[in-house]
């Protein structure tokens, strides 16, 4: 095993050394060099001569014998390899076939060669992509075929084979997405009328056995129940709500974190995101005002609904007043804590599409969003080349009307496997339920 040179080099011992030499002593002349097991050993040994040197396998230490007793050198490590950079937490692979590539970067300390290899560690390739590698060089090609779309990790190692393995994980996601022209009206409906005739924001938890809406007429938040998940035809009012109006009396956006233990709404009155915690996840009657609050007025004084990404580090608002007609973006130091917020100063304008846009969402890569707006009653869609970076939006030139089922729509939500979309009616205080084609 190699020594570090000038790598954790112990002092010699006692006053009689003297060695400035930054490397190990070289072995003198008719001295030798042995090994033994640990320090008894070395202890007990004799019929040692100046110079000799002992490398002592329990400690990994090294020493030369000089005089009348053993003097450490130094110790002798061979470090595993760096961290790995270069590879992401989690990629969306292209659905047009274009590959992926990773090139993965790590150091080792003494400068040894490192071998790189990978294995897929949660999910299934199957026929979802292919993976091709050259030393560091990861190539993974995604299949083109809309049946292969799926999800798999994949774990990145390095190792200079005498040290521990280094690993990094990636999680990768190919979606072929939502193409909203092909959406159809299923027949079916829930009327919220009876618990708000100004509603506004709508929003489902992640298994679609709960629905929240928030309305005007009396500033509050509203709980209902799906016997089967995403299904509105078997939605029941829960007799749960709970008011906001001590934070703002106009709630226009309603959303959660994925486990249902943080509550945001969106207030027209004081321009703000406020937010409350759930002790019991999704139950509005354990909610609480948390005392937490972002202002969004230096970006738009009209904001009308609000969004995260996936892990919560952003966040996202659009503005539907007289003035910018876009989406805004922002980072959270802490996810999910809106106190923590500052605006990115990135935006992407939807004017071109909706003068009035009221309610947005994206899918869960982040690769397409989706703008509903009361001026058209339309739904538009959005492509993302970075996934949840707005400054890479773009249209799709594709879009959806809902104004046969509702002429004033405020908002849109999708069931988790994205075939099923919903949109909010102000008119007949109605959430429309149609099938995406996917």
């Amino acid at each position: 095993m190699p020594i570090s040179n000038g790598r954790n080099l112990a002092k010699l011992l006692g006053s009689s050394a003297n060695i400035r030499s930054q490397y190990v002593a070289p072995v003198e002349s008719g001295s030798s060099v042995s090994t033994l097991a640990d320090m008894d050993a070395l202890i007990a040994a004799t019929g040692m001569s100046d110079g000799d040197q002992a490398f002592v396998l329990a400690t990994n230490n090294l020493y030369i014998y000089k005089t009348n007793g053993w003097f450490k050198i130094a110790t002798v490590e061979n470090l595993q390899p760096g961290s790995i950079s270069g590879v992401e937490s989690s990629y969306a692979l292209a659905n047009d076939g274009t590959a992926t590539t990773i090139t993965a970067v790590s150091e080792d300390p003494e400068g040894f060669p490192l071998t790189w290899s990978y294995a897929v560690t949660t999910g299934s390739l199957g026929n979802t992509a292919t993976i091709s590698q050259t030393d560091n060089v990861f190539t993974i090609t995604p299949s083109t075929d809309e049946a292969n779309a799926g999800e798999f990790s994949i774990t990145f190692s390095v190792t200079d084979e005498a040290t521990g393995v280094v690993s990094a994980v990636s999680a990768f996601t190919l979606s072929f997405g939502v193409d909203i022209s092909q959406a159809t009206y299923d027949n079916v409906s829930f009327s919220v009328a009876s618990q708000d005739t100004i509603p506004f924001g709508m929003v489902f938890n992640t298994d679609g056995s709960k629905m929240y809406m928030c309305g005007w007429q009396y500033d509050s938040v509203y709980q209902y129940s799906l016997s089967t998940a995403f299904d509105l035809s078997t939605a029941t009012y829960d007799n749960v709500s709970f008011s906001v109006a001590s934070q703002d009396t106009l709630p226009m956006g309603v959303f959660f974190n994925p486990d249902g233990t943080q509550m945001y709404i969106l207030g027209l009155d004081y321009k703000k995101i406020f937010q409350y915690s759930l002790s019991t996840a999704y139950d509005l009657s354990t909610a609480s005002y948390s005392n937490i609050s972002f202002s969004t007025l230096n970006e738009d004084s009209g904001m009308y609904d609000m969004a995260f990404n996936g892990d919560g580090t952003k966040m996202y608002t659009i503005a539907g007043g007289s003035n910018n007609h876009a989406v805004f973006q922002y980072s959270l130091t802490t996810a999910y804590n809106v106190g923590t917020a500052s605006y990115d100063s990135v935006s992407f304008s939807v004017s071109s599409q909706e003068t009035t846009p009221q309610g947005f969402r994206f899918i869960s890569d982040g690769t397409q969003l989706f703008v509903i707006g009361q001026g058209s009653n339309t739904i538009f869609q959005y492509s993302l080349s970075t996934a949840y970076d707005i400054s890479t939006a773009s249209y799709d030139s594709v879009s959806f009307s809902a104004a046969s089922q509702d002429d004033t729509t405020n908002q849109i939500s999708f069931s988790a496997d994205y075939t099923k979309l919903y949109v909010l009616g102000a008119v007949s205080d109605t959430v429309y339920q149609y099938s995406t084609g996917l």
